[in-house]
C-alpha cells in the first residue's frame, strides 16, 4: 500500500531548479533539496546510471561541462555516490571558519524580522562554524543578545540556567504575545 502511495506521488515531484555553478555557496543547499527529491519520488530505487543522469539533468546544463573535466574513470561517471562526490569537491571549497564565526557574530534580529526567521538564520549560519561541543550554547547566546527586545534579552541573560531550547521557547512565546512597534517595545494584542 505505501508503495503505491509513493508511485502515485511520484510523478508530481519536479526536481529542484538548475544549480546556479557560479554561486557554489549554495551548493549543500541545493543537495539537500535534490536528495530529498530523489528519495521522495523514488528515484533512489533506480538504476545509478539512471540516478546520475536524473541527477545531471536536475542539475543544469553547465553540470555537463564540469563533468567532462572532472577526475573520474568512465566506470565512476555510472555511479551516483561517485559523480555527486566529484561534485562536491568542486563546488564545496575549504571553508574560512573565521568568516564564518563573524558572518555569526553579527547575526542580530533586524526591524521586521520574525523572530523564527531570525534563529533560522543563527542555526544555519552555526553549520559551518566547527563550534563543536559549545554549538548549543553559542547559538543560545547569539540569540540571547541578537533579538531586538533589549528587555528581553537582559530577562534571558539572567538565567544562569538557560538552555537553547528555553531561550528559543521565550523567545518564540514573547513573539506570538505581542506585536513589535518599536526597537525596544513590544505591546501586548
Amino acid at each position: 500500500m505505501q508503495d503505491r502511495q509513493q508511485q502515485q506521488l511520484a510523478p508530481q515531484l519536479i526536481p529542484p531548479n538548475k544549480f546556479d555553478f557560479s554561486n557554489t555557496n549554495d551548493w549543500p543547499r541545493w543537495m539537500k533539496r535534490f536528495e530529498r527529491y530523489r528519495i521522495a519520488s523514488g528515484l533512489d530505487k533506480q538504476s545509478e546510471e539512471f540516478q546520475v543522469n536524473a541527477f545531471m539533468y536536475a542539475a543544469g546544463d553547465d553540470a555537463e561541462d564540469i563533468l567532462s573535466v572532472l577526475p573520474l574513470s568512465d566506470t565512476d561517471k555510472k555511479s551516483c555516490e561517485s559523480v555527486i562526490d566529484a561534485f562536491e569537491k568542486h563546488c564545496v571549497s575549504k571553508r574560512n571558519v573565521i568568516y564564518e564565526r563573524a558572518c555569526f557574530n553579527r547575526q542580530s534580529q533586524q526591524p521586521g524580522e520574525s523572530v523564527e526567521s531570525f534563529i533560522t538564520a543563527v542555526h544555519t549560519l552555526a553549520e559551518h562554524c566547527q563550534f563543536r561541543a559549545l554549538r548549543e550554547e553559542l547559538i543560545r547566546d547569539r540569540i540571547v543578545v541578537g533579538i531586538l527586545d533589549a528587555k528581553l534579552s537582559e530577562s534571558l541573560q539572567l538565567d544562569a540556567e538557560l538552555t537553547l531550547a528555553k531561550a528559543m521557547t521565550k523567545v518564540v512565546s514573547h513573539a506570538r504575545r505581542g506585536v513589535w512597534i518599536s526597537k525596544d517595545c513590544w505591546t501586548v494584542v
